[in-house]
């Protein structure tokens, strides 16, 4: 309802908003905040967080130019390692959190850190260009008119949909983060479930990353950083709670929606683009407020 009414609202107020190539537009860019917030979700939902995403996003992106550009890798084989880089990060993250105890809001805002300065590292702090044609069909190409981008965030939404509601995985992941101890009783492996969204998560930002670097034909350390706020608003806007449990990533994709489209609409009425980051922000705090709200009436009292 929320989406419908901000369309509703920048259709009037900005009459270039609902064109097709406008549209398309929304969707182009709440791809890859799409694809970022369904590892988020995943993660989130099992009781966890991942808040490496966006450096993530930047190294895989940088790693893979750099295997293009400067080793002559087939650009096959940097999509591949660009995700086997992601997931790797995702993998650490997985490790220090059960191995060590170390929560997962700490052990990936360390990796948040890492992957930031391992990807200024590859690049010299520099862009790395000419990433070449046949890499960026994957951020620039068509599919019957709709962006690629566009179409993998729709396959990826769509797998972890149904992973999520259809397969012990996934009944494993929400009684992970809806009760742990009932979980462990039951036989589920917590720190496989841990290790496994995690490594989701960082798989999804290297994803992510790739599509980026193949949209500007260039790799660089800092791409991609600024996306984690944005993710994180997607998937608390889309229900999913911060306490674990509860979630799906239907809600997230709608959150991207509307956060792209709200960035759409700020850029189309010549709003500074600091405003997005006011929106996003209070979008946070609001849909956290709700949430908690929620909670007090369906108990009736503070928990």
């Amino acid at each position: 309802m929320a989406l419908i009414a901000v369309c509703c609202v920048l259709s009037a107020i900005a009459p270039d908003f609902a064109t097709v190539g406008n549209v398309l537009n929304v969707l182009l860019a709440a791809s890859t905040l799409t694809i970022l917030a369904c590892g988020l979700t995943v993660a989130l939902i099992a009781g966890e967080i991942d808040l490496s995403v966006g450096s993530v996003e930047a190294l895989t992106g940088s790693a893979a130019a750099v295997m293009i550009v400067a080793y002559g890798i087939p650009w096959p084989l940097a999509i591949v390692g660009g995700i086997a880089v992601g997931a790797a990060a995702g993998l650490v993250n997985g490790i220090v959190a059960t191995r060590f105890s170390v929560p997962s809001f700490v052990a990936s805002l360390a990796m948040l850190s890492v992957a930031s300065g391992a990807a200024n590292l590859l690049t010299n702090g520099t862009s790395v260009f000419g990433l070449g044609s046949q890499f960026g069909y994957l951020g620039t190409g068509k599919v019957l008119s709709i962006p690629v981008p566009v179409v993998i965030a729709g396959v990826v939404a769509l797998g972890l949909a149904v992973t999520l509601r259809k397969t012990s995985f996934g009944l494993d992941v929400y009684a992970v983060g809806g009760n742990r101890e009932a979980a462990r009783l039951s036989g589920v492996s917590i720190s496989s479930v841990k290790v496994r969204v995690l490594v989701l998560s960082g798989a999804l930002a290297g994803l992510a990353g790739l599509i980026i670097a193949a949209r500007l034909d260039s790799g660089s350390g800092t791409v991609g950083t600024q996306d984690l706020m944005a993710a994180i608003a997607a998937v608390v806007i889309g229900g999913t709670s911060l306490n674990g449990g509860i979630g799906s990533i239907g809600g997230s994709v709608v959150g991207a929606l509307l956060i792209a489209t709200i960035q759409n609409g700020l850029v189309l009425m010549d709003i500074t683009a600091f405003w997005q980051q006011v929106a996003i922000g209070s979008l946070i705090l609001i849909a956290a407020l709700l949430e908690r709200l929620s909670k007090l009436t369906i108990g009736g009292k503070p928990a």
